[in-house]
């Protein structure tokens, strides 16, 4: 597997340049940028069979996100050569961000690293100088991706209308936590109902477990 070099360009030119970009871009609906998408268990699609995606970016213009529970087979120390000739301290697993190829991205929680941000605590490092910084040390939470999800315009909205994704705003624990592809989307799932049921009932009504009789 080969790695394209960054050299300071972005998937999605215009996307990644800021808070100017939802000013543009997002002036008639309300942006799913640091929500969860988590996949319907009808959703057949191979690509995003029982997956939980990050809305990196979402505008009028279309999204982007990144798949959060799929692991490519392949540690970022062994590709690192491919990307920079800077040290690289991590091993991780790199995740499969989607089916649209593109560049290395990361997912991290260093805000001066921040070349987009997307959630409290949750930011993306696009720029080679970023990543090389992020994998130089093995301090604070990192995940790196290869490929990403994306939607032209109107067409996320349609999937929604449809009923193929269910919502849930985006946490560092979600973005960040261990576990394994089906785990992390039965939580998701799990967090979703619960945040539903405490949309339509008084929350001293809502059990811990809303499957619970």
């Amino acid at each position: 597997m080969r790695f394209a070099r960054s050299r300071g360009r972005v998937p999605f030119p215009g996307f990644f340049r800021g808070t100017a970009v939802s000013e543009r871009l997002w002036l008639t609906m309300e942006s799913l940028q640091g929500q969860l998408l988590i996949a319907s268990p009808t959703l057949a699609d191979p690509n995003f069979a029982q997956t939980v995606v990050l809305v990196a970016v979402h505008g009028k213009d279309g999204a982007l996100g990144l798949i959060l529970n799929r692991e490519l087979n392949v540690r970022l120390d062994d590709v690192w050569s491919q990307v920079s000739k800077s040290p690289c301290l991590r091993s991780e697993a790199v995740r499969h961000g989607g089916p649209v190829s593109g560049t290395l991205m990361a997912l991290h929680d260093r805000r001066s690293m921040a070349n987009l941000v997307v959630a409290d605590e949750v930011y993306v490092a696009t720029e080679l100088n970023a990543m090389e910084s992020l994998a130089a040390t093995d301090e604070g939470r990192v995940v790196f991706f290869l490929g990403h999800a994306g939607w032209g315009a109107g067409q996320l909205e349609n999937e929604l209308a449809e009923g193929s994704w269910l919502l849930l705003p985006a946490t560092s624990d979600h973005v960040f936590v261990d576990l394994d592809t089906v785990a992390l989307w039965k939580l998701a799932m799990t967090d979703a109902g619960r945040r539903q049921l405490h949309a339509i009932v008084p929350v001293k009504h809502v059990p811990d477990n809303p499957r619970a009789n």
